[in-house]
């Protein structure tokens, strides 16, 4: 017994070499302090480093055997039938207006398109490859700078430009950008003076009324000489008369 408690009534407790101590404040980890110079350069010497991705490198690293990558364009038959149709709308329509539109159901676009097509106008959706491809060396190659993707082109006659903008008010998701009324490119502001304009035969009644109002002002203008003399000779002869009767 003595040899077990080495000459102690109870056994000994082994010495710890690590002791748990608490702090007496919250620690703060958010904000945690910095660690001490040796801690930090065990973090910095262990800190792990990366390459960069494989996306990022270049063919020549991935791969040995290198093919290069040809970019052919397919000839879709499709396509050129709907190119056609598109440069036939821009030559036989006198106005075109390019237009953009925003988030819109059928249910409010498919009035609209009718009221369009009632008044002997129409509503196409093209996209880019489509008007580059029916544009490309003619005189519209200037509007591909409209079109980023599918976009809306109405086809008309320009004496329905008032008819348009009285329809547009009612789908204010579709956005007038600009236009094209007789090979003339013009923007928003200019469309709405020449909606504007009365027609081609009330400008003509208009012209033909002050012309004929300019004639008859220079024909009145030239017959007033003679009138005015006329009369002061009509006066005269009354005079002569009146004075030969009181002679007599």
């Amino acid at each position: 017994m003595a040899s077990v408690t080495n000459g102690y009534g109870l056994l000994r407790t082994p010495a710890l070499f690590v002791i748990a101590k608490r702090f007496r404040g919250k620690i703060n980890i958010q904000k945690p302090r910095k660690p001490h110079f040796e801690r930090q350069l065990l973090i910095d010497l262990t800190k792990p480093v990366f390459g960069p991705p494989k996306y990022k490198l270049p063919d020549l690293v991935l791969c040995t055997k290198l093919q290069e990558k040809r970019n052919t364009e397919i000839d879709n038959p499709f396509e050129r039938i709907l190119a056609k149709e598109c440069l036939d709308w821009f030559n036989t329509s006198k106005m075109v207006v390019f237009l953009h539109m925003n988030s819109i159901s059928m249910e409010d676009k498919t009035p609209i398109f009718a009221a369009l097509r009632k008044n002997n106008m129409h509503l196409r959706t093209y996209g880019k490859k489509i008007v580059s491809m029916a544009t490309k060396g003619t005189r519209y190659e200037a509007v591909n700078c409209l079109f980023t993707s599918h976009q809306n082109i109405i086809f008309g006659q320009p004496e329905n430009a008032d008819k348009m903008f009285k329809i547009l008010k009612k789908a204010p998701q579709l956005v007038v950008m600009a236009g094209i009324i007789q090979d003339k490119f013009m923007s928003k502001n200019e469309l709405l003076e020449f909606s504007k304009l009365p027609s081609l035969d009330v400008a003509r009644s208009q012209l033909c009324s002050v012309l004929q109002s300019a004639a008859s002002c220079l024909v009145g203008q030239l017959n007033q000489s003679q009138q005015t003399l006329v009369s002061h000779l009509e006066k005269h002869l009354e005079i002569q008369k009146g004075g030969e009767k009181q002679e007599s």
